[in-house]
C-alpha cells in the first residue's frame, strides 16, 4: 500500500510571501529527491489564464470538452472548466492519484490541514485564530513575540528551510 502523502498549506494574505515561501519549499524537497505537487487558491476576480492558448488542446476545449489532457514523455498538462467550485478536498484526492511525496498549498486559509502562517504587517494578525498553525512566518519579530508556535523570521528562512522541511512533512 503507497503511503499517503502529506498535505500543508503556507496562507497569508496577498503579496506576504506565500509563493516565494513554497517555491523555496519545493526546491528543497526536489533537492532531495522528493515528488511535491502544489495546489494555489486564486482569490482574485480576473479569470485565470488559459494554460495553452493557440495549441490544438487550446482549440478541442473551446469546441466545449469540459476537460482536455495533453500528455507528454515528461509533462501532463490538464485544463479543466466546473460548474460548481471544486472543494480543496477533491483537488487533493486527485492530486493523490499521482503518489505525490508531499503536496504543498498555497492559500485556502479556512481549510483545516496544517498550515503556517505569513504574518507581514499587524492587520495580518487575525490570521493566528485560524486552525492546524504548526508555524508562523513574519516580518517582524516584534509582531510575533510570545506566540506558542514556532516562528521563522522572513531574512532567516532559506538557512531554515531543512528544519521547516521536516515539520510539513510530519517529521517533526
Amino acid at each position: 500500500m503507497v503511503k499517503e502523502a502529506p498535505v500543508f498549506q503556507i496562507v497569508g494574505f496577498k503579496n506576504s510571501g506565500k509563493t516565494s515561501l513554497l517555491q523555496e519549499l519545493i526546491a528543497y524537497g526536489t533537492g532531495k529527491g522528493e515528488q511535491i505537487a502544489a495546489i494555489k487558491h486564486h482569490g482574485h476576480d480576473e479569470p485565470l489564464k488559459v494554460m495553452h492558448h493557440d495549441t490544438d488542446s487550446y482549440r478541442l476545449h473551446e469546441s466545449g470538452a469540459f476537460m482536455t489532457g495533453v500528455d507528454s514523455a515528461r509533462r501532463f498538462q490538464l485544463e479543466l472548466d466546473h460548474r460548481d467550485s471544486l472543494s480543496l478536498e477533491r483537488l487533493v484526492e486527485l492530486y493523490r492519484f499521482f503518489n505525490p511525496d508531499l503536496i504543498v498549498i498555497e492559500g485556502f486559509k479556512n481549510e483545516p490541514y496544517p498550515k503556517a502562517v505569513v504574518i507581514k504587517r499587524s492587520e495580518d494578525l487575525d490570521l493566528l485564530e485560524l486552525s492546524n498553525i504548526k508555524f508562523v512566518i513574519t516580518w517582524d519579530l516584534k509582531l510575533t513575540e510570545g506566540l506558542d508556535f514556532p516562528v521563522y523570521h522572513l531574512d532567516d528562512w532559506r538557512r531554515q528551510v531543512p528544519e521547516v522541511y521536516q515539520v510539513v512533512t510530519g517529521g517533526v
